[in-house]
């Protein structure tokens, strides 16, 4: 059956890099915003359409290049410029009833078994909500390093714990980021669980300065910030601060930046909290009118930060820093060409698939066990593709392990171990699994063992002693016990996995969410139903604004602090939200999913998860019944 063709306007950025490398540097002509445009119109909406950069990307390159080469058999000269000769020859080479017919025969459609990541993975629904800048391929790859790539493509995919990165740091005097290689460099991190105060008033400063510059640039109203210690001795002057919004030690609200504090009446506020969470900790913009008399600042409106688009901080601001060091041997220097081609090689990996199960996975719990084993064996059963990783999520233990020394109990780590044994016992059961190095990860939660205090983010890895074991050694090989956060980088992707219930964290610290009016006695069940759903969406729309995972935490390992900050945004982010049901939702170029429970109905015996489609950048939500 033919494909119906959906007609697209491609904007000129983002198809660009495919246009200039034919037109340019394989044809060498110059090439024009009009021939840009005309090819873009050409693509878009008379010979591909939507489907220009997917399953037709061949067919994509082949017109570009067939029009270049027809425009310098026929002498137009160098500057590839005229809209109405651009299109002549697409119609003279394409829109005839012989060349259509070959063209077809030539470019036959991929099958959805050639896209499909597995049996277990549905590809419904595969066209692109957003238009990313970096979704592009390079067209003019030299065919050797394709393929060294392609064989070595592995080495562009890893699992990365906050203490193996490279630190990334804005630095607001130069108005730019800085990367620091040498703690990537570092293997030891002697101090990574030592929390260094001096380093918090500068980090936040940062912060703030950062927030402000981005609000600035991507806001349609011109705006200019007042600094707190201009507020002094001007009553009953309008102003418009930007600061860190928190209590003090007297329980008042106050809002704090570089210059200053000042003291917040929030009787009169008035702010969209459907999109957002106002919670202590986040970086505000607040108008309002000061008074001397008491110097207090009486908010009347609450604006929340405008953040800029991945591609446009990568671009704009890190000047081509390799801030995730996926090319090392390259000086930490990610140049277009090299960001394109691992595109490329993403669109050429159909098959590869991963799996994030949902979190507290108790190992202590027969029923999660019982359920792991059901899942493991649908993922074997794949006739098309095993998952290249599975991701598993914590708490591994129902109860926080705390030791009592006055307490004749059984050693709770023991039992922790012994748990561990239970589920590798499970796993050496699927040896094709084992034997196509599906790679096991761990990301662990609030229950599971810490070197240091509960409430210091980011957190370590479980300790490799609570999980060695000489019985299952091809199983050991393949587990990875990463810190929480943790970030997927798979090839020019960047995915932040973090474990935390934020649902119901925010809702009892937000200043403005009273329970009882998120569902009206009026409204409906499908309403009220509706009204939570958009409740949790909220969690995304707030992390993001605030381009932070743990902005509402008092207490930061601020030697890590870069890891903890979306900056710039990432592709997607897996929370592992166990207050809240499993969502997905996106926000400002940033896909957004929630795992939830792994039981997610422990009555009906169900467990869920999210499988993650990198060729597609789509995730598809999966529950099986125990």
């Amino acid at each position: 059956m033919n494909s119906i063709f959906l007609p697209v306007d491609i904007p000129n950025h983002v198809i660009r890099p495919i246009i200039y490398r034919i037109i340019t540097k394989q044809h060498n002509l110059l090439l024009t915003t009009t021939g840009l445009q005309t090819l873009a119109y050409i693509i878009g909406n008379r010979a591909i359409g939507e489907e220009w950069r997917t399953t037709k990307l061949n067919q994509t390159k082949k017109i570009i290049d067939s029009i270049a080469k027809e425009w310098i058999g026929r002498n137009y000269g160098k500057k590839f410029d005229d809209k109405d000769v651009i299109i002549s020859i697409y119609k003279d080479l394409y829109e005839t009833k012989n060349t259509l017919e070959s063209s077809n025969k030539e470019n036959l459609e991929i099958s959805v078994n050639d896209i499909e990541p597995g049996n277990s993975t549905s590809v419904q629904d595969m066209g692109n909500d957003e238009v990313f800048e970096e979704e592009q391929v390079n067209i003019s790859m030299d065919v050797e390093q394709e393929q060294s790539m392609l064989k070595n493509y592995h080495n562009f995919i890893k699992f990365s714990s906050f203490d193996e990165l490279p630190s990334l740091n804005y630095d607001h005097h130069q108005r730019g980021f800085n990367l620091n290689v040498s703690a990537f460099a570092d293997k030891e991190h002697k101090h990574r669980n030592i929390i260094n105060p001096l380093k918090k008033p500068q980090t936040l400063i940062n912060r703030i300065e950062l927030i402000k510059s981005k609000h600035l640039k991507n806001s349609n109203s011109e705006m200019k910030f007042n600094p707190i210690k201009d507020l002094l001795g001007r009553n009953e002057e309008v102003f418009t601060i930007c600061g860190i919004i928190r209590k003090n030690f007297r329980n008042d609200w106050v809002l704090e930046d570089p210059s200053g504090i000042v003291k917040l009446n929030l009787d009169n506020m008035e702010y969209n909290n459907n999109d957002y969470y106002l919670i202590s900790g986040e970086v505000l913009i607040l108008k309002g009118i000061y008074f001397t008399i008491g110097e207090v600042f009486h908010v009347k409106y609450i604006h929340f930060p405008n953040n800029e688009s991945r591609p446009v901080t990568i671009s704009k601001r890190l000047n081509k820093m390799d801030y995730l060091g996926i090319n090392k041997e390259q000086t930490y220097v990610l140049n277009e060409d090299f960001f394109l081609k691992l595109e490329d090689i993403n669109l050429k990996l159909k098959k590869n698939w991963i799996a994030f199960l949902g979190g507290d996975m108790f190992l202590d719990d027969q029923k999660v066990l019982d359920g792991i084993d059901k899942v493991l064996e649908t993922f074997q059963a794949d006739t098309l593709a095993l998952p290249r990783f599975i991701v598993f999520q914590g708490s591994f233990v129902s109860k926080s392990l705390k030791v009592d020394i006055m307490s004749n109990s059984q050693n709770p780590y023991k039992n922790y171990s012994e748990s561990f044994n239970s589920l590798f016992g499970i796993i050496n059961k699927y040896q094709a699994l084992l034997n196509s190095k599906t790679q096991f990860i761990f990301v662990p939660g609030e229950n599971d063992p810490w070197f240091g205090s509960d409430d210091v983010y980011p957190k370590s890895g479980i300790p490799d002693f609570f999980i060695k074991n000489q019985n299952f050694p091809n199983v050991l090989k393949n587990c990875h016990f990463k810190s929480n956060p943790v970030k997927l980088i798979y090839l020019n992707q960047e995915i932040v996995i973090v474990n935390n219930k934020y649902y119901s964290q925010f809702i009892n610290n937000d200043l403005g969410f009273d329970v009882e009016s998120c569902t009206n006695k009026d409204d409906d069940i499908l309403n009220q139903l509706e009204k939570k759903k958009m409740e949790k969406y909220k969690v995304v729309k707030t992390l993001i604004s605030q381009q932070h995972l743990f902005f509402h935490k008092n207490v930061i390992n601020w030697d890590f602090d870069h890891v903890l900050q979306l900056n710039p945004l990432p592709t997607s982010i897996v929370l592992v939200d166990t207050s809240a049901s499993s969502y997905s939702t996106s926000f400002n170029g940033v896909q957004a999913v929630n795992t939830g429970k792994f039981i997610t109905n422990s009555e009906a015996s169900l467990c869920g998860w999210w499988e993650y489609a990198p060729c597609l950048r789509k995730y598809f939500w999966k529950e099986l019944k125990l």
